[in-house]
């Protein structure tokens, strides 16, 4: 109540100037109590292609333009495509390793030396299959790591306006809920899917060629890799969903309350409830646009890496596909596995791009919007 206090009498002479320009004086004046420069320097690390920091995207959507943040289609062709260079590469690789098997296989026939060949090239092949799915996987994990940090980044900031803008409870459920994504959610990402989604990789790739129980169970622990992320992603969301709506729901009383109490003032209540409609007006806009912008860095940060695991993904499923004609069975299976393991840490990377979009989702809502 005093932080909205303090803040109609400060946009007090805003009221009386509504219809002209000098109301955006007082969104210039909330945006000179934001720093974003820590936001600039990471996004300046994790996105050097993207032009634009996140400051400049604030000052565009305050200035009511939409600032161009990378997201123009040449631009996403630009970032795209040499991931997709990669890709294309890699599925290549892994083709031209099926025409060799496909051709040690056809030259060799059924003698001793054949199989001894052709166990060879298995096992030569499966290492470098297991390689080239390993530095995905690496890639996967510093991509969960650097979207974690992009919240421990983005969340004060919103944490520190909401307070100021006198929207307390919902500033102590970002700050609960950024506690509860880092210690538990994305540690369990972290933790326990990402290993049990390589570790079920390992397995089926040793067991490719042969009948045993490897495959079986490394396909088991990617499918409990999978229910572990969903059943995190589902319980974060129900709570926070809650949490959120009750929050939302006490902010937007107490800043009712603030504008009732201001009409009820002899003489100049009036007055002063319109200053309060011009205050509640400006941080809302200001909030929005800075949410919106936390919303856009998050994104820019993750879409490279999980287009990059998308890719090598559908590199491994089109090498397998195109190497099934050849009867080279081992093989095709091998890069099977190999593209539904990847697949599990796609799923990973987007569950924590999309828990840490619903970190911030709250400010959006906050004041019972």
């Amino acid at each position: 109540m005093r932080r909205l206090a303090l803040l109609v009498l400060l946009l007090l002479p805003l009221a009386l100037f509504w219809e002209s320009d000098e109301a955006d004086e007082g969104i210039d004046a909330l945006l000179d109590r934001i720093d974003l420069s820590g936001w600039d320097a990471w996004f300046s690390e994790h996105a050097p292609d993207v032009d634009l920091l996140p400051s400049e995207y604030l000052k565009g959507l305050a200035e009511q333009r939409t600032p161009a943040a990378g997201l123009t289609l040449d631009a996403l062709s630009e970032r795209l495509l040499p991931s997709l260079k990669t890709a294309s590469g890699k599925a290549a690789l892994l083709l031209g390793l099926a025409v060799i098997g496909a051709a040690i296989g056809g030259l060799s026939g059924d003698s001793s030396v054949g199989e001894t060949a052709q166990t060879a090239f298995l096992w030569t092949v499966c290492g470098t299959v297991l390689l080239a799915a390993f530095r995905e996987a690496v890639a996967a994990v510093d991509a969960i790591l650097a979207i974690g940090r992009t919240a421990e980044l983005v969340l004060p900031v919103l944490i520190g306006f909401l307070t100021f803008s006198g929207m307390e409870h919902t500033a102590l459920l970002l700050s609960a809920s950024q506690a509860a994504f880092s210690d538990t959610a994305l540690q369990l990402i972290r933790t326990v899917v990402v290993p049990c989604a390589v570790i079920g990789g390992v397995f089926h790739a040793f067991d490719a060629g042969s009948k045993g129980r490897l495959g079986a169970l490394g396909r088991l622990l990617m499918r409990a890799a999978k229910w572990i992320l969903g059943t995190v992603s589902a319980l974060f969301l129900t709570v926070t969903v809650i949490r959120a709506a009750a929050a939302g729901s006490a902010d937007g009383l107490l800043l009712k309350t603030g504008k009732f109490a201001a009409a009820s003032i002899p003489s100049i209540g009036t007055l002063l409830s319109e200053s309060v409609d011009v205050a509640l007006l400006c941080l809302r806009f200001v909030r929005n646009a800075l949410g919106l912008t936390g919303c856009v860095t998050v994104l820019l940060i993750a879409a490279r890496p999980v287009a990059t695991t998308a890719l090598a993904r559908c590199a491994f499923f089109a090498a397998s596909a195109l190497s099934e004609p050849l009867s080279v069975r081992p093989y095709t299976e091998l890069l099977r596995g190999m593209g539904s393991m990847l697949g599990v840490l796609l799923l990973a990377e987007l569950a924590s791009a999309a828990l840490t979009l619903l970190l911030i989702a709250p400010a959006f809502g906050a004041g019972g919007v």
